[in-house]
């Protein structure tokens, strides 16, 4: 499937000793880029397919073989678009000395940028086994690091997971030990942080629905009641729970809930934002993007709730953690939540930078490289959605070794998840995959360390 609005993604190709290509796309520059590239991730993986998503079988472990290749892939978010930008990839072997680097320039055009290199594994070559390292630059300016194994055999790289697992784990998330991150979200469990309260809005039908009207959903609505419920299975009072579902999801009843019910949120706490239904863009100031509410008359935009608005409210809140989940886009196709103008986004991405924003916030949204949500009956939820409830029923429990398997599922946890099984679940129902947009207002890498589990009653 071609992607068309958010991400248009072009790979760098590099060449190293006949093993590794690279190439150069030239275009005009309209706009100055900034220094330092602030949102970005980064993958390995075992192929690349822009028809496909980006990324595909995320891995960092990987064995040789004729055909082979180690795709060393980084998403830039929040990019300057129709800019130019230079990347310098660097490839280290076991011993630390360099293999091989490429310097090449691509012309962004978008908000949202994959840039990628690979490594070809054919025998031939004879790569030294062992844990091997790279490093990005933009700009010329260090972005991001990685790490990766690479095996002859299955049995070689099993003994290279046991002698190296500490140091596969992202650096970020190793700020603290496993005795502080255990004391961190036991702190959260018993209440010490804070007590936690969620507005959760789920639309499917619509007032206002058919000929010039939002289309209705089919899951919307079972997303907003899937999550309520799997809350309430993470040890969450009902009485902490705000759920609106189709025709009570008014404008004026969301009003209530965000600027009235939740007044009940304390500085030390913490609040959770779930909204499954419609999202579109003012078609006059396409800079204006709305949550659709029950009322919502299409042909009047501000008859939503204004995205910056939702911000603004909740940031009168003073609580000291915010996570929202958006399994919305914009109004348009039964299937996909999704239809023309700006995604939202970008204004999750601005709404992540703006220091009127708290250091204390997590956005997930399920839409990234169409801009649409997806909606499908193998998972009678939305994409996003489903993956969110396996996540967080205990799938996402030590995930990727970026924490330890203890029956709590840290948000940090959950965006490893996310990012792997969303991606894998689109795929193998739609045949081209679609990833989450994850942000964070913090730079405090203690933030994934949040969990919406709460301590047995």
């Amino acid at each position: 499937m071609e992607i068309k609005f958010l991400i248009r993604m072009s790979l760098g190709f590099f060449l190293i000793s006949n093993m590794i290509t690279g190439c150069v796309t030239p275009g005009k520059v309209t706009k100055t880029q900034p220094k330092k590239i602030e949102h970005y991730e980064i993958f390995f993986c075992e192929n690349f397919n822009k028809d496909r998503g980006g990324p595909i079988n995320i891995t960092k472990k990987f064995i040789k073989g004729d055909g082979k290749q180690v795709y060393f892939v980084a998403k830039l978010m929040d990019l300057v678009p129709n800019s130019k930008y230079k990347f310098k990839f660097e490839w280290y072997k076991p011993n630390g000395k360099m293999y091989g680097t490429k310097s090449f320039i691509q012309l962004v055009e978008d908000f949202n940028w994959y840039t990628a290199n690979w490594l070809k594994l054919d025998l031939k070559y004879v790569h030294p086994s062992g844990l091997w390292s790279t490093k990005i630059f933009a700009n010329d300016i260090f972005l991001g690091s990685g790490k990766f194994l690479l095996a002859d055999n299955t049995s070689e790289l099993s003994r290279l997971e046991k002698k190296y697992a500490a140091r596969l784990i992202e650096p970020a998330l190793k700020a603290t030990t496993d005795q502080q991150t255990q004391q961190t979200k036991a702190s959260f469990d018993k209440g010490i942080i804070g007590k936690s309260w969620a507005v959760i809005i789920g639309l499917s039908s619509y007032k206002y629905s058919g000929n010039n009207g939002l289309p209705n959903l089919i899951f919307a609505d079972d997303d907003a009641k899937a999550f309520a419920n799997t809350l309430k299975k993470l040890n969450w009072s009902e009485s902490h729970i705000n759920l609106l579902i189709n025709e009570k999801a008014t404008r004026k009843n969301i009003l209530i809930a965000l600027e009235s019910w939740l007044t009940k949120a304390g500085p030390e706490d913490q609040i959770v934002l779930f909204w499954a239904g419609h999202g579109y863009p003012d078609p006059e100031d396409p800079e204006k993007v709305y949550f659709a509410c029950y009322d919502t008359d299409i042909l009047i935009p501000a008859t939503g709730f204004r995205m910056d608005r939702v911000r603004s409210v909740l940031n009168e809140r003073k609580a000291k953690n915010v996570i929202v989940l958006a399994d919305t886009c914009h109004a348009g196709k039964i299937i996909t939540r999704g239809h023309r103008g700006l995604s939202i986004v970008p204004q999750i991405y601005k709404m992540s930078r703006q220091k009127k924003v708290p250091k204390g916030w997590i956005f997930m949204v399920g839409a990234d490289t169409d801009r649409q949500a997806i909606e499908h009956t193998s998972w009678a939820n939305g994409a996003f959605t489903h993956s969110l409830i396996k996540g967080l029923s205990g799938e996402a429990d030590g995930y990727q070794n970026m924490g330890p398997k203890d029956n709590i599922v840290t948000m940090g946890e959950l965006r490893a998840y996310m990012n792997t099984a969303m991606p894998d679940k689109t795929q193998s129902v739609l045949g081209v995959a679609k990833r989450p947009v994850i942000a964070t207002s913090s730079g405090d890498p203690d933030i994934w360390n949040l969990t919406l589990q709460k301590e047995s009653k």
